[in-house]
């Protein structure tokens, strides 16, 4: 029993649940590959465990900083049910989780860059510089308002683009396009929690959108970039420059009325758990629906 008690605290250290915003991206990437032809299950299962593994590591070092600097904002009691802060696991433990997932994860993309060249190199430098420095110093992005930028490029046009690039080896608009409301819908997931977290944000000088802007200009920030994700997907379909099945995102739009729904309350802080769940989900289920789309088209085409 003790052994299943210690897989669901580490589990909950991982954030396992939320892996899936950077899993199913990979996915989408590896589906348009294998439309266009160019596709190869061993790179594709190395490329996603590795970017998985990417991202479990930033989520241990995103939690050990905000332990060690005291910024838990909202984490403890209404979101993030983190063993760190209830005790159940160490900081020196977290620190030893970071390098078990980190490891591999650089030696995959060392892998891939022998097998593919310099570009995949370059995109995992640039993960990994994400990786570190999303809230460690010196850097400390997300101190220094770039925390909601970097959420899109990781987890938009870097693992779509990415990983279709690593499959294909050429450039296409196309998983660029469709990578872009993925990428908003993963950083609307900070700029909501920085919303919520604004108080504790300013305390702990961590200058996050909110923080440089004011709550209400987050909210309206948040509203034009829902917008764009929409439009993007219906002006690319319309063109033909995706594929008309990726409208299927559109079915999102009530979900995302509830996120800026909820998040224009920031003063009722028990708006916060469903807001996040909310925004978590919009994030997940875009790649799940774009995915599932393109899997019909194949479908259909074969």
């Amino acid at each position: 029993m003790k052994f299943f008690y210690w897989i669901n605290v580490w589990l909950k250290a991982a954030r396992a649940p939320f892996l899936v915003v950077s899993f199913m991206p990979a996915v989408l990437g590896g589906v348009l590959a294998w439309k266009d032809g160019s596709f190869d299950w061993t790179i594709f299962l190395l490329t996603t465990i590795g970017i998985v593994l990417a991202h479990s590591a930033a989520d241990f070092i995103d939690d050990y900083f905000d332990y060690k600097n005291d910024n838990l904002g909202n984490k403890e009691s209404q979101f993030h049910d983190s063993p760190l802060i209830s005790g159940e696991v160490t900081p020196n433990q977290v620190l030893w989780a970071t390098a078990i997932c980190l490891i591999p994860a650089i030696g995959i993309g060392v892998y891939l860059y022998f097998l593919i060249g310099w570009p995949v190199i370059s995109m995992a430098a640039l993960g990994a510089f994400i990786v570190f420095f999303y809230t460690s110093p010196p850097l400390r992005l997300n101190y220094r308002g770039l925390g909601e930028t970097a959420l899109f490029i990781a987890f938009g046009p870097m693992i779509v683009f990415g990983v279709y690039f690593v499959l294909t080896q050429q450039f296409s608009w196309e998983p660029i396009l469709l990578s872009i409301p993925i990428g908003i819908f993963t950083m609307n997931v900070g700029l909501v929690s920085n919303t919520f977290d604004y108080e504790d944000d300013v305390k702990s000088k961590k200058r996050t959108f909110p923080v440089r802007f004011g709550q209400s200009n987050a909210v309206k920030f948040l509203n034009v970039a829902t917008i764009i994700a929409f439009a993007i997907i219906v002006a690319a379909a319309f063109f033909q420059l995706v594929s008309y099945f990726s409208l299927l995102m559109v079915l999102l739009l009530v979900l995302a009325f509830r996120v800026l729904n909820d998040t224009r309350k920031f003063t009722e802080l028990d708006r916060y758990t469903r807001a996040m769940g909310s925004a978590i989900a919009l994030s997940s289920l875009s790649g799940i629906l774009l995915t599932l789309g393109y899997l019909g088209e194949i479908y259909l085409l074969n």
